[in-house]
């Protein structure tokens, strides 16, 4: 999320937004749409602006009504048997002081390795709503609760997707601690969520913490843990990243991300190149 702040500086796979990351749960295939960094900065005599998309862990803030974040760029996602690259859209349109709805859709590309093949097609596409559960007393410590639906639009016969809805709900904690803020995330997501009995769900755990080093320049950094449930669930896996996020004015944000990750048939190099624009 994206915001102006009159106070301090300011997303598997089961989160996509979608950066993404809301989950998702589309498979080892499906590269890390959702990581996408944005920046922490801090702009004299004006409104701190401030945003955690392309990180999967997402914030407990949302837009500000009537405006509208947009959220594009480039992933890489490379395991032992292909590399995935992909091209991931996201608007987030602020619906009230308290709401925000947002989707997120794109193309990606497979270079399979050995016995995998070539393929290529549109990504899932991943509707999101995000509420405050209440108005803080104070800006230090936030709690929101995220929805995902999930739509099954990659082709799921060329390994890019699972051709099942997902349905995922995410309870975000933001925590701010002088110019440095920490998101926890803890979120579950039903694959094929149009069974009755959710074989392949998977809980998401996530930890991020968002610092400015200057007026433009800032780090992000986070973890986060897609944990099986159910008897078909995808093997556990965590991920680890971390980047730089450029302010080029004060609606604009760069971002760039390097990551890898431990667990079977998950990617051992992700990178990211995007950006923010508030409109």
């Amino acid at each position: 999320m994206y915001r102006q702040k009159a106070t301090q500086p300011e997303r598997d796979d089961i989160g996509q937004q979608p950066a993404a990351p809301t989950p998702s749960g589309v498979g080892r295939l499906e590269p890390p749409v959702l990581l996408w960094i944005v920046a922490v900065s801090c702009l004299a005599g004006t409104p701190v602006v401030r945003g955690v998309s392309p990180l999967a862990t997402d914030d407990a803030d949302t837009v500000e009504p009537g405006r509208l974040e947009f959220n594009a760029g480039w992933a890489l996602s490379r395991d032992p048997s292909a590399t995935t690259h992909s091209m991931a859209f996201n608007p987030v349109l602020g619906l009230s002081s308290r709401g925000e709805f947002g989707l997120t859709f794109g193309y990606q590309w497979l270079d399979g390795r050995g016995s995998e093949s070539d393929a290529q097609g549109a990504t899932d596409v991943t509707f999101s709503s995000k509420w405050f559960l209440w108005e803080p007393v104070c800006e230090r410590l936030k709690l929101s609760m995220r929805f995902d639906l999930k739509l099954p639009t990659a082709p799921a016969a060329d390994g890019l997707g699972t051709g099942d809805p997902d349905a995922g709900v995410v309870l975000c904690a933001t925590w701010s601690w002088h110019s440095t803020d920490l998101d926890v995330n803890v979120g579950y997501t039903a694959t094929d969520a149009s069974r009755r009995v959710f074989r392949e769900a998977q809980w998401f755990l996530g930890l991020a913490a968002r610092h400015p080093l200057s007026e433009r320049w800032s780090v992000v950094g986070e973890s986060y843990a897609l944990l099986p449930h159910g008897e078909a669930a995808p093997a556990r896996a965590a991920y680890f990243s971390g980047g730089a996020q450029l302010v080029i004015r004060k609606d604009l944000l760069l971002s760039g991300l390097v990551g890898t990750s431990v667990g079977r048939e998950r990617s051992d190099l992700t990178a990211t190149l995007g950006f923010t624009r508030l409109f």
